[in-house]
């Protein structure tokens, strides 16, 4: 197909480029002023009813009050048995106040705001979900230690589970936001359905790799019929996966080649490192990885996947302009920034101004001060800090 969004040059001409400071036209017709966004990060500090705190709002307005085309949130729950945080809330219409807020210090520097919705499945956290309660794909255990086996959703659940993304998604819209990002990596539930380990279905749900799809394609579809056509709309997918029997990279081309035609502004591919050829980091910890190791880069499969009817976003170690540049090179149109943005609130300013070495690259030596000079909520904090190699 003939594209018709994409890098803009003077008077809204359209021309393939690589300068992250240029303005980027979505498939909605929405321009973003760069190639810059910041990436979702997990709070995990929202009120127990799922309202945002005034500590996230403080958190994501000072780093959003910069130069960033657009801010993604971190994932707000659609159900409540599909929590894997104590995060936002947006499966209630009493969520409206509180996403509007989350809206408006997203926009604080004139960027445009997405709103990540997710349903953490079979990963929803023991102390905020019932282990009777936590439900999945198939009654298949993740493998990271202390899983508790789920139990399969039945046909209805799955159609339910569908409507609450729809749901939530207006409710998105209708508070500020510009667009909504699907969840689809990271082990959520979106994941779990197209995992061959995870879903051992035997119905139009699951078993080959089409059918697999399907809960994706149809969400994606159905939250795009919902919020419309001038809305942004995103999917965010892993490339590979760690865990035996999961998907591999060849896979996720297919699937994304599928979801360019439900009509998707961007693929956000989701990994620890832009430029690496195997699974991330945090699957090494729990399990044994197949040793998917390619001769490609991620990015550039994907991209080849996509072929132009979608962005493609880059994430995962990208900190200096110098990573902007070759993520941009692999096919990547656009970059999340996030491990940068959280050690230096004010990093894509002095990235703009060419003062690189001006760029805090590691965090302050204690807690207290992590909170106070970096703006970041304690809760979140000590999730940092938990995993000391993250960073």
């Amino acid at each position: 197909m003939q594209r018709r969004f994409g890098a803009l040059l003077g008077g809204g001409a359209l021309m393939a480029g690589a300068d992250p400071w240029s303005p980027f036209q979505l498939r909605c017709g929405r321009i973003l002023r760069n190639r810059f966004l910041l990436a979702p990060m997990t709070t995990d500090s929202s009120h127990e009813d799922g309202i945002v705190s005034s500590d996230e709002l403080r958190y994501i307005e000072r780093r959003c009050s910069t130069e960033f085309a657009a801010g993604i949130t971190a994932c707000a729950y659609v159900d409540d048995n599909g929590r894997a945080w104590r995060g936002i809330g947006a499966n209630r219409d009493e969520h409206h106040d509180s996403l509007r807020r989350l809206a408006e210090a997203v926009r604080a520097g004139g960027g445009h705001a997405i709103l990540q919705l997710y349903d953490s499945g079979r990963l929803a956290r023991p102390d905020l979900v019932a282990p009777a309660d936590m439900r999945a794909p198939s009654s298949i255990a993740s493998l990271r230690p202390g899983a508790h086996v789920p139990r399969a959703m039945e046909g209805d659940e799955v159609v339910e589970i569908i409507h609450a993304f729809v749901g939530a998604a207006r409710r998105g819209i209708d508070a500020g936001f510009d667009g909504i990002e699907l969840h689809g990596g990271n082990h959520y539930l979106l994941h779990q359905f197209f995992s061959p380990r995870a879903n051992a279905r035997e119905d139009e749900w699951g078993g080959l790799q089409e059918k697999r799809m399907s809960f994706g394609l149809r969400l994606a579809t159905a939250v795009r019929k919902a919020i419309g056509s001038s809305a942004l709309l995103g999917y965010r997918v892993n490339p590979f996966e760690a865990e035996p029997g999961g998907y591999t990279l060849s896979d996720a081309a297919a699937f994304v080649s599928r979801l360019c035609e439900v009509g998707l502004d961007y693929i956000h591919i989701s990994m620890d490192d832009f430029r690496k050829r195997s699974p991330q980091r945090e699957d090494r910890d729990w399990t044994a990885p197949e040793g998917q190791v390619g001769a490609e880069n991620p990015i550039e499969v994907l991209s080849r996947a996509v072929r132009g009817r979608a962005a493609v976003i880059a994430s995962g170690g990208i900190r200096t302009a110098a990573d902007a540049t070759e993520a941009l090179a692999m096919g990547a149109d656009l970059l999340a920034i996030g491990r940068a943005a959280l050690i230096d609130p004010e990093w894509i300013t002095k990235l703009k101004r060419q003062d690189e070495a001006a760029i805090r690259t590691a965090l302050p030596a204690t807690a207290e001060r992590i909170i106070t000079e970096l703006t970041m909520p304690a809760r979140m904090v000590d999730y940092i800090l938990s995993r000391p190699n993250w960073l």
